[in-house]
């Protein structure tokens, strides 16, 4: 038995989308600590081989520093067998982070966008691979050869690979390349959602995800695939599971606050949702707040903190709509029609920033006009 760790896309020393600059340094910190956590699992489960399939770091932002952490992680685990195959943000061009320090004997890099094998006798497995030369790579180099697959090993593919976009400049790859392979298992490195596994004719194929989430475009739990194989004169027996090792995770929902009077309320129907989605002090959280609600009311940015949820980092946006009869008060001659005539076409406006602007003027005219305060307990 062989026991396998796929990774991908780990984007050490990456560019935040994090408003807050500090907690933007911390995400990248906990990154270098998850991948480190990676690397001791690696080890003290006592995995054979680890798959990396692009991806590793940001080219344009890795410090020497992480290129050291990297070099010293594969170190300490002389028995492992670490494989990586270059993907866009990591490309191995002649001034590549990969070309600037000495990496131990244990790791083995694909360094053309040709395909290639590294061979382990010791424990019954051939890893095919390719490396993106440069940011782009508009050919599948699967297509360009014919395979002579040994049947009597296990048989991978780490690929860095676009599976959405036929013409992707990625490296494109179908369903249908994979299946025509007779790799076992296709490793797949390029989009963050992943770590499900799927079969395309006789091949197993899957991308792991990204290690840890680094914005709102890549929410929930993020991880690794482990992948135990047997070989039998039936042929070889794959078998995989997900392995979290995300420190935190990003997470957006959208929350309907109708008819709700108070930023209490709408706290609450918030706290609803997260509960029913098991989000904690781990999660990285963006709450938009929808619905219809009474002209005169708006949240109060005091009471909306990471704090009042119980998560590590919050931002919210308010896209309410106030309760209003607007063919009324278009034609409504009164100084109150005539405010809300000027307003209109700005909260009608495609500009989001414009959009609220508008609908907070109004909202606190109507009270001004009323001789009331904005609705808020």
């Amino acid at each position: 038995m062989a026991k396998i760790l796929h990774t991908a896309d780990i984007h050490l020393d990456p560019p935040s989308s994090l408003l807050d600059v500090q907690k933007a340094q911390v995400r990248i910190n906990e990154l270098r600590v998850t991948f480190t956590s990676l690397m001791m699992y690696a080890k003290t489960e006592h995995f054979d081989l680890v798959i990396i399939s692009g991806d590793l770091f940001d080219c344009g932002f890795v410090t020497k520093e992480t290129m050291e952490l990297i070099v010293s992680q594969f170190e300490q685990n002389p028995d492992c067998k670490f494989v990586i195959a270059p993907g866009n943000h990591d490309p191995i061009g002649p001034k590549s982070p990969y070309k600037k320090v000495q990496f131990p004997n244990n790791v083995y890099i694909f360094d053309s966008d040709e395909l290639s094998c590294f061979r382990f006798d010791d424990i019954g497995i051939d890893v095919y691979g390719y490396a993106f030369c440069d940011s782009k790579m508009e050919t599948n180099p699967l297509r360009e050869v014919k395979l002579n697959l040994n049947s009597e090993r296990i048989n991978i593919l780490a690929a860095h690979a676009d599976m959405t976009s036929a013409t992707s400049d990625n490296c494109p790859m179908t369903v249908a390349d994979i299946a025509a392979s007779g790799f076992d298992y296709v490793a797949l490195g390029h989009i963050h959602a992943g770590g499900d596994v799927k079969l395309a004719g006789h091949t197993y194929y899957a991308y792991s995800g990204c290690l840890e989430g680094r914005s709102f475009d890549e929410c929930g739990i993020k991880g690794a695939i482990v992948c135990k194989t047997t070989t039998s004169r039936s042929g070889a027996r794959l078998d995989f599971a997900l392995k979290r090792f995300s420190h935190r995770r990003y997470e957006k929902f959208d929350v309907d606050i109708t008819a709700a009077t108070s930023t209490n309320e709408a706290i609450e129907k918030a706290r609803r949702v997260l509960t029913d989605h098991g989000v904690g002090s781990d999660t990285v959280l963006r709450l938009t707040f929808t619905g219809s609600v009474s002209e005169e009311f708006a949240l109060d940015a005091r009471k909306l903190t990471a704090q009042t949820f119980g998560v590590y980092y919050l931002e919210y946006y308010d896209k309410t709509m106030p309760t209003l009869n607007y063919k009324d008060l278009l034609n409504d001659i009164s100084i109150r029609g005539a405010f809300f005539r000027e307003l209109w076409p700005k909260m009608k406006s495609e500009d989001e920033k414009e959009r609220r602007t508008a609908i907070e003027a109004f909202r606190y005219g109507m009270a001004a006009l009323s001789g009331s305060d904005i609705v808020d307990y």
